[in-house]
């Protein structure tokens, strides 16, 4: 029976690399293909897909907290394929410098069945640290002054993403402490280091060069989300981060305007559809019998 369901049902699980830093965002995506000539129903609970990480050796990883949520109904028609994406950098402590193989388990409901994928390698390393600093984070209303800070730490790193140079900041509480995020900030040049400084209320700027001519402008906050991109092109000087009226600020070169810029420049905050969209009303499932084997017919003799 399970050849007979992996036959009419493809599930493949999907990396966009092959190589993470410690602990970096690490989206996978679930390709489900249904050939069986059903409609078939997933996401009524948490328990449709599960994720398996192990390392090289066959040591199971367990997740740190309670699996990825991946609640959220939604239908495939035969002949259709749908993508579920997740992050599971959260869930997983992948610290440790190594190999690890990614397998996914989707269980159809309607069937009682559950098909495993084909694990996917992908490695962990470290990347070369070239800044860091502590800080401490800014107090929320009502916290009284007097109050000491909660420290954080930001560490810009550069590794490869792609087979190209790209650089990666990290947040986390100090070393030894919890990792809060680590997320690729733009590709770099080899010859030029990033200029990094933190401003009053905890955010980071970064001005790296990202080309020959080409710099990126980037603002952190304290929890790992990059709130501003900007492009810059070198003209009759190079652009440059700088203190002005208490705010940092890039002084120099010339702005250039990039779909990828944030704040988005789309009208009315136009965002882009997610690959599922559960339905909101919920339907009853549909009763679908389980596949069963097609006869053979033996050919008749000459």
């Amino acid at each position: 029976m399970c050849v007979i369901v992996q036959a009419q049902v493809q599930v493949t699980v999907e990396l966009e690399k092959d190589r993470f830093l410690p602990r970096e965002t690490l989206p996978v995506r679930v390709k489900v293909v249904n050939f069986s000539g059903q409609t078939l129903v997933f996401g009524e609970d948490n328990e449709w897909l599960q994720f398996q990480v192990e390392t090289e050796t066959g040591e199971e990883i367990p997740p740190i907290t309670d699996p990825p949520p991946v609640k959220g109904r939604f239908t495939v028609e035969s002949s259709i394929r749908a993508t579920k994406e997740i992050d599971i950098s959260p869930y997983y402590a992948l610290e440790q410098a190594g190999r690890y193989l990614l397998t996914a388990k989707v269980y159809i409901r309607q069937w009682g069945k559950q098909i495993s994928t084909k694990a996917v390698k992908f490695d962990v390393s470290n990347g070369a640290v070239l800044w860091e600093q502590a800080f401490g984070l800014p107090l929320e209303n009502g916290d009284p002054s007097g109050q000491p800070r909660q420290i954080r730490r930001y560490v810009l790193q550069q590794a490869k993403r792609l087979k190209a140079m790209s650089l990666y900041a990290r947040v986390d509480d100090g070393p030894g402490g919890k990792v809060h995020r680590v997320m690729p900030v733009c590709s770099m040049v080899s010859f030029n280091t990033p200029k990094a400084q933190v401003d009053p209320k905890g955010n980071l700027h970064v001005l790296c060069q990202s080309g020959g001519r080409e710099y990126t402008y980037s603002v952190i906050d304290p929890d790992g989300q990059i709130k501003v991109r900007r492009q810059y092109l070198i003209a009759s000087d190079r652009p440059r981060l700088d203190f002005r009226d208490g705010n940092i600020v890039v002084v120099g070169g010339f702005k250039l305007t990039r779909p990828d810029d944030l704040p988005s420049k789309k009208k009315g905050g136009e965002e882009p559809e997610p690959i599922i969209v559960p339905e909101n009303k919920p339907r009853p499932i549909p009763k679908i019998k389980p596949p069963v084997p097609v006869p053979t017919t033996n050919s008749p003799r000459r």
